[in-house]
C-alpha cells in the first residue's frame, strides 16, 4: 500500500467534493429530466469516480479508499441537505450516521 501523502489526501477531498456537488444537483434534475442539472450531476460523479480511480492507481488499497468515501460522501450530502435545502436532521440521525462512520473505520482495521 502506498503512503497517504498530502497530494493523495487532496485528491480524496476533491473526489468527495465532486460527488457531494453531484448529489446536491439531484433535486434540480427533476428525475433526470432537466438537462443542465442532469449533465452537471453526471459530470460531478464522473470527476469524483475518475479521481478515485487515480487514487487507486497511485497504490491506495480499495479496502481503505472505499470505506473512507462511503463515510465522507453521505455525511457531506447530509450536511448540504441540512444547510442548503433546510431539511431536518435529528440528533439521533446525526449520531447514528457518525456511529456508522466509526464502524466503517473499525471494519477497515480488521
Amino acid at each position: 500500500m502506498a503512503a497517504i501523502t498530502p497530494a493523495i489526501a487532496g485528491m480524496v477531498a476533491l473526489s468527495v467534493l465532486a460527488q457531494i456537488l453531484a448529489l446536491s444537483m439531484l433535486p434540480a434534475s427533476n428525475g433526470l429530466t432537466a438537462p443542465l442539472p442532469t449533465l452537471g450531476m453526471a459530470l460531478g460523479f464522473a470527476v469524483g469516480i475518475g479521481i478515485m480511480a487515480r487514487i487507486a492507481y497511485a497504490g491506495i488499497n480499495l479496502g481503505l479508499l472505499v470505506p473512507i468515501m462511503s463515510a465522507l460522501v453521505p455525511l457531506g450530502a447530509i450536511a448540504v441537505s441540512v444547510l442548503v435545502f433546510k431539511e431536518p436532521a435529528s440528533t439521533a440521525k446525526i449520531g447514528m450516521l457518525l456511529a456508522a462512520c466509526g464502524l466503517i473505520g473499525a471494519a477497515n482495521l480488521v
